[in-house]
C-alpha cells in the first residue's frame, strides 16, 4: 500500500460519472444523490452520463473543477476513463465495482451508501498509482499525453511491425509480432495479464513490456523501473499507438515515442484495510485446489 496521507478538508460537492449505455442506473444515481444531500453534500454529474438517464449535468471540466472528490461507477473501464479525463484537476475517486472482475474498483455496488459514509467520516486511505507520460516526436512537432492503464504499438493494419526499442540509448530489443504492450503496474492486471504478461504490485513504480505472438519464442515480458530513459521507433510507415483504448496516434519509421513516468499520479480512495493480494487471490482464483 501507498497511503499518501491525503485527505479531503471539508467535503461540500461531490462528482459523479457513470457506466455509458447503462441509463438503468437512474435510480441507483438518485439513491445516491438523495444520500448524500442528508449529508449537506451536493452532487454533481458529468453531462455524457446525465443525458443517458435523463436528468440535468455540468460539463465534465466543470464538474471535476467544482468537486471534492469524484465517483466512478461502473466498471474498471469507467473508472480509466473518468481517471483519465480528470488527471489534471488531480481530485479522489471512488471506484463503485458494476462489472465482473473488478480489479480498480474499490466498492461493490450494494456498499456505496456505506463507503460514501466512511469517506464522510474520513474513514478512509488515498493511495496513489503511476502513469505513463508518452512523448511522440512525430514529422518534427513533439505533443504528449497521459495513459493510467497502458499504451499499444501495433500495425494500423494489423499486419506484423517491427518495434524497436532503446534504453539510454542503447539499442535493447527489437520486437517483430503482432503488437507491444506497455503497461503500468495499475495496467498489468488487463489487457497485459490477458497477453501473459506478469501481474504487478500496483503501487510499484514499473513499465511492463509484453510482446503480443512474437515470431521469437524468447521474447517474454520486461520489467523495467521507470528511471531509464526509453524510446521506441518502428520499421514500418503505417504504425498506431493506441493509449487506454481511446487516444490513437498515426506515425511512421521516421517518428519517435518515447516515455516516462508522470510527475502526477492518480489518486484512488480506498477502504483502509484494502490489500491488494486479497483481491487477486479472491479475482484470479489464486490458492484454489
Amino acid at each position: 500500500m501507498v497511503d499518501t496521507g491525503r485527505t479531503i478538508e471539508k467535503i461540500k460537492t461531490v462528482g459523479v460519472s457513470l457506466r455509458p449505455y447503462s441509463p438503468e442506473l437512474k435510480d441507483y444515481f438518485q439513491e445516491l444523490k438523495d444520500y448524500l444531500k442528508q449529508m449537506g453534500i451536493d452532487t454533481l454529474i458529468d453531462e455524457s452520463s446525465a443525458s443517458m438517464i435523463g436528468v440535468e449535468g455540468l460539463s465534465a471540466e466543470t464538474v471535476f473543477e467544482l468537486s471534492d472528490y469524484l465517483i466512478s461507477i461502473g466498471g474498471d473501464g469507467t473508472f480509466i476513463s473518468l481517471a483519465r479525463r480528470s488527471f489534471k484537476y488531480q481530485k479522489p475517486i471512488l471506484a463503485v465495482n458494476l462489472g465482473n472482475l473488478g480489479f480498480l474498483t474499490d466498492v461493490d455496488s450494494n456498499e456505496i451508501l456505506k463507503a460514501v459514509h466512511r469517506v464522510n467520516e474520513g474513514d478512509y486511505r488515498i493511495d496513489q498509482r503511476m502513469v505513463i507520460k508518452v512523448t511522440t516526436e512525430i514529422g518534427g512537432e513533439e505533443n504528449s499525453f497521459y495513459a493510467v492503464n497502458d499504451i499499444v504499438i501495433k500495425h494500423m493494419f494489423n499486419k506484423m511491425t517491427r518495434i524497436n526499442l532503446k534504453i539510454d540509448g542503447v539499442l535493447a530489443n527489437k520486437y517483430h509480432g503482432d503488437a507491444l504492450i506497455i503497461s503500468t503496474p495499475t495496467g498489468s492486471t488487463g489487457y497485459n495479464l490477458s497477453a501473459g504478461g506478469p501481474v504487478v504490485f500496483p503501487y510499484a513504480k514499473n513499465f511492463i513490456f509484453t510482446p503480443i505472438c512474437p515470431h521469437s519464442l524468447t521474447q517474454r515480458s520486461l520489467v523495467l523501473p521507470v528511471d531509464f530513459d526509453i524510446e521506441f521507433s518502428v520499421e514500418e510507415e503505417d504504425a498506431i499507438l493506441i493509449g487506454d483504448g481511446q487516444d490513437t496516434v498515426k506515425f511512421g519509421n521516421k517518428d519517435k515515442i518515447k516515455i516516462s513516468m508522470s510527475s502526477k499520479f492518480v489518486h484512488v480512495i480506498h477502504r483502509k484495510d484494502r490489500n491488494f493480494f486479497n483481491i487477486v487471490r479472491d479475482k484470479l482464483g489464486w490458492g484454489d485446489s
